[in-house]
């Protein structure tokens, strides 16, 4: 017989008004979050670099923290339908710091590579939306895996000040944790 567990939890989302044009956003955070290269990580792994390899891979790549494993933008097939605006949802993340979640609990990739999603608002104008990491791993225990979840919140503190965004008290409270 299976055993099945039930863990409710309170999940805060956040949305940013960056005051600035889609477009205009979308290319920022594209350049601050690369394309995570599958080939080049593929090639890392039987080179027989190990570990050291991915890190030295991930260091070059992640300049600001995070890359971006699938990029999904549903927008041109939404327009066939009549929807006029836009909207782009990114796996972002960091191999490195997500092994160490992997390892406490390989069941935390639910939540890795986190979702990150850039819409557009009635003006034209791009809004970043995330849910706050520690909210998402708040159904694992442990101070282990609160800790991934606090690498993370800082990472993404990091990035939104590198965008010149505001840094909403969810992710700043950890990033001050530091």
């Amino acid at each position: 017989m299976s055993a099945i567990t039930v863990t409710p939890r309170t999940v805060r989302h956040i949305e940013i008004a960056t005051g600035r044009p889609y477009d205009q956003f979308r290319a920022e955070y594209e350049a601050a979050v690369p394309a995570f290269d599958r080939l080049e990580a593929i090639g890392v792994v039987t080179s027989g670099a190990g570990w050291a390899g991915i890190e030295a891979l991930s260091d070059n790549t992640a300049v600001h923290g995070l890359v971006s494993f699938f990029t999904f933008d549903p927008s041109p097939v939404m327009r066939l339908n009549g929807s006029t605006r836009r909207g782009v949802t990114y796996l972002s993340g960091n191999i490195v710091e997500a092994e160490k979640g992997f390892r406490l609990d390989p069941a935390c990739f639910l939540y890795l590579p986190l979702r990150v999603v850039i819409s557009e608002a009635p003006d034209g104008t791009a809004v970043l939306g995330l849910d706050a990491p520690a909210d998402l791993f708040d159904v694992f225990p442990g101070a282990e895996m609160t800790d991934v979840a606090a690498a993370f919140t800082r990472t993404l503190a990091t990035l939104l000040r590198h965008l010149r965004l505001a840094v909403p008290a969810e992710i700043s409270s950890s990033d001050e944790d530091a």
